[in-house]
């Protein structure tokens, strides 16, 4: 069994981040980033009346370890982008269900409203079934990923 350090871990990271930004999501890094800044609470329990021996529950603010770090930012891009595609299959649902008796077209096109010569996003049902595969094999991916760092 192989343990990382540190160091390795924050490589791991980095490598993470990169791929996250390689795919234009780079608000997943500054939300994680945003947590790891604040730190997790943690429960401790302290001792304040001697002589009754009662324990009050105490908060306390702890910095995330390295491996904590990676967890959490395979946790985030999970959640953005793997649990994402139950809400997706129920808007494909919809569209066919719904659309299926008239002559439209089962979609629903996004347009920038920003950027006048900016690519239209054709949110489809066949776009759908192709993305569940690509999720699946993502989600098949992180859980291996996560298998190796519990070891």
């Amino acid at each position: 069994m192989i343990v990382m350090n540190a160091n390795e871990y924050q490589n791991l990271y980095s490598e993470i981040q990169g791929i996250i930004n390689d795919y234009k999501l780079g608000w997943i890094i500054e939300q994680v980033n945003n947590s790891i800044y604040e730190g997790k609470i943690v429960s401790i329990e302290d001792r304040l009346a001697k002589k009754n021996r009662e324990k009050t529950p105490r908060i306390k603010r702890e910095d995330y370890t390295a491996k904590e770090k990676v967890l959490l930012l395979l946790n985030a891009f999970e959640t953005a982008v793997v649990n994402t595609i139950e809400l997706e299959k129920e808007v494909g649902r919809f569209l066919t269900e719904e659309i299926s008796d008239s002559q439209l077209e089962p979609q629903i096109k996004f347009y920038s409203e920003e950027e006048q010569n900016s690519h239209q996003f054709i949110f489809s049902s066949e776009t759908i079934n192709l993305r569940q595969q690509e999720v699946r094999e993502i989600q098949n991916l992180l859980n291996e990923l996560r298998q190796e760092l519990e070891k």
